[in-house]
């Protein structure tokens, strides 16, 4: 059990925490979540004792080993990666310190007094034993597994750290952290600079991972992977919930409209009973009375709704309508010294697509963007815009290029058209939490998402029909995302974007181009579930059947020259593929059908409470997968009987 009891931290602007108290039973994966500025980081960092409480204890199991991973550490050591890794798990090295200390000792065993090497052997052997329980001796290859499983290459493993980038030193963090196997993991921001192959290994490793867990994150779909709890910070409070991030949304909701009823009913008692304080207290007959009822009233404990939270809102400005084609690409290459980055590529885009560019980091994701945006040219080939196509490109590092000398509306007056008016600027900038006085802070002053907004508010000054997105969501809260979410789904526009964040590219793309090295492959008019779907099929096809192995053959190999037999064993395997795929189809259409009259009942007829309303769009979820389902079997079936046809 980890117990949190009475804590406050108190600084000169703003109280943290006062008097909060908490408890977490072990093997708990929780996600911390709360408005920027509640208390997050710092309440993890009490928890791994970095952070000193102005009252109350945090009380952890006894023995218990933390693993803390900061949200923006980063690692500078002229160690391998692999070897930075093994190194920190401080107590292992305690040990093998101890062991090379006594061989060092041994090894000069003419000095020793008598029995005294005796006893050094004996001190080493319990040493050794100590070392292999604790998993000393596969400390490296679990380093290797977990580097590897961050996207990490062999050669990138024996890299020194300080020669990686800035990213690639966080991942080193992170494995570092992972490696010791603690018994209790606390993460602020992990997903933080993981591509998404990674961030799905990070999940998968998470919910194998036998302690608790508390993170911070502002990934909605990684956290509904892996939490199975939510400890929500407001107004120096914590509150439990149960289930993943999509059940808290849930039941925060349910309590909300609850606690507005409730505030509304006591309202309307309140307002009855002091009309009649009001009527009748001048009343020799009812004055009485009234002063009871005011009694009464006085005593009543009032029902206090929260405070909306500040959130940013906007939309992209409706842009000039472009040409049907936006952009075409013709034979593009680039090269980086030796190694080809972008191969051959030719791509159209159309307008009023919205095209997620997915892929391990590194595979040129950032720079097939910057081709397309005309800030790279290719070393072959031609980009060639549309017609009346407009232009706005958001570098990954677009942070980096913003004055820290300016001011946050002299960033905006920088970019601002020349007959944008004051008034225009200004209301852009409240739009983006920038309100009166906060307009005149320095650049070099604002956090890593007051930054983002700024950037992203510079964007909204000038209409285009055609945007590219690097990254945009990075340092942005979960608000924020999903106003950013809002905002390019009512986009009429054209759109390019990379991210890391599922849940964007679920909501908004209609495309996806797939970059891996050497390699880029369009998935036209396909939803990134779809996408996913037909990856893992890939997957699963890509695995040799036993009885096609052992006749050294693969089920999408061409078999011109196969023997008889062996066309007839793979005819057998499709066939029974077909029979399954069927068999899925129907009872997915089964599944459609209970969920569509399910949809039917009565009790979902207008009006409907929250408990209903809930329930009714949960359902709607359910069909809509089943959908998808459906679709993605008979592509499957299509494509299955077409090579048994063959």
């Amino acid at each position: 059990m980890i117990s949190l009891v009475g804590l406050s931290k108190h600084y000169p602007s703003k109280t943290l925490f006062d008097n909060l108290s908490l408890k977490i039973t072990l093997k708990e994966r929780m996600a911390i979540v709360g408005p920027n500025g509640a208390g997050k980081s710092s309440l993890l960092k009490m928890i791994a004792g970095l952070l000193e409480p102005d009252a109350g204890q945090v009380v952890l199991p006894v023995g218990a080993k933390i693993g803390y991973l900061p949200q923006d550490l980063d690692v500078v050591s002229d160690r391998t990666a692999v070897h930075e890794v093994v190194g920190g798990d401080s107590g292992l090295r305690k040990i093998e310190d101890d062991m090379q200390r006594l061989e060092e000792e041994m090894s000069d065993a003419d000095k020793l007094k008598p029995g005294a090497l005796d006893r050094l052997l004996a001190r080493y052997g319990d040493l050794q034993t100590l070392f292999s329980t604790l998993g000393g001796f596969e400390q490296e290859a679990n380093a290797r597994k977990i580097l590897a499983g961050l996207n990490f290459s062999e050669q990138q493993m024996d890299t020194r750290v300080s020669q990686l980038s800035g990213g690639w030193r966080m991942r080193v963090a992170l494995a570092r952290t992972l490696v010791t196997q603690p018994d209790i993991l606390l993460l602020d921001e992990p997903t933080n600079h993981l591509d998404i192959p990674s961030i799905e290994w990070l999940e998968e490793f998470l919910n194998d991972f036998a302690g608790s867990v508390l993170l911070i994150s502002h990934d909605r779909t990684f956290m509904n992977h892996v939490v199975n709890g939510v400890i929500e910070i407001q107004q120096g409070r914590a509150t439990v919930y149960h289930g993943n991030y999509d059940d808290y949304l849930s039941l925060r909701e349910s309590q909300k409209e609850a606690l507005e009823s409730a505030y509304e009913r006591q309202q309307a008692e309140i307002a009855r009973i002091q009309s009649f304080v009001d009527r009748f207290r001048a009343k020799a007959t009812k004055a009485t009375q009234a002063q009871s009822r005011l009694k009464a009233l006085e005593k009543i404990e009032r029902i206090e709704l929260e405070s909306e939270a500040k959130t940013v809102r906007f939309k992209f400005p409706q842009p000039p309508r472009s040409g049907n084609i936006v952009l075409t690409l013709v034979e593009v290459q680039k090269h980086y010294a030796d190694r080809m980055v972008i191969p051959s590529t030719n791509l159209t885009v159309h307008r009023g697509s919205k095209i997620a560019l997915v892929g391990p980091n590194g595979a040129g994701k950032s720079t097939l963007l910057r081709i397309m945006a005309g800030v790279l040219k290719p070393d072959k080939g031609n980009r060639m815009p549309g017609t009346n196509v407009t232009l706005t490109y958001f570098a990954q590092h677009q942070l980096e290029t913003l004055d820290p000398h300016h001011t946050v509306l002299e960033a905006m007056e920088s970019v601002a058209p020349d007959t944008e008016s004051q008034t225009k600027i200004r209301s852009l900038l409240g739009a983006f939490l920038f309100r009166q006085d906060e307009a005149y802070k320095k650049v070099s002053v604002l956090s890593g998402g007051e930054k983002s907004r700024l950037a992203l508010a510079r964007m909204l000054l000038v209409p285009s029909n055609f945007i590219l997105l690097d990254e945009p969501t990075n340092h942005l809260d979960i608000a924020s995302r999903e106003c950013l979410e809002k905002a390019l789904s009512a986009y009429s526009g054209t759109l390019a974007f990379i991210t890391h964040d599922r849940h964007l590219i679920e909501t908004i793309a209609t495309d996806i181009l797939e970059i891996v090295p050497g390699k880029i492959t369009p998935f036209f008019h396909t939803p990134y579930p779809i996408y996913v779907e037909k990856k893992k099929l890939a997957a699963a096809e890509s695995k040799v059947p036993e009885s096609l192995a052992k006749s050294g053959s693969r089920p999408d190999t061409p078999r011109e020259a196969a023997p008889a037999d062996t066309r007839t064993g793979d005819r057998d395997v499709l066939k029974k593929k077909l029979e399954r795929i069927e068999l899925d189809i129907a009872e997915a259409e089964k599944t459609l059908g209970n969920l569509v009259s399910e949809l039917d009942n009565p009790r979902f007829s207008e009006p409907l409470d929250y408990k209903a309303k809930s329930e009714k769009k949960k359902i709607a979820q359910k069909i809509e997968e089943a959908r998808r389902r459906i679709a993605s079997l008979s592509q499957e079936w299509e494509r299955e009987a077409s090579r048994l046809s063959a």
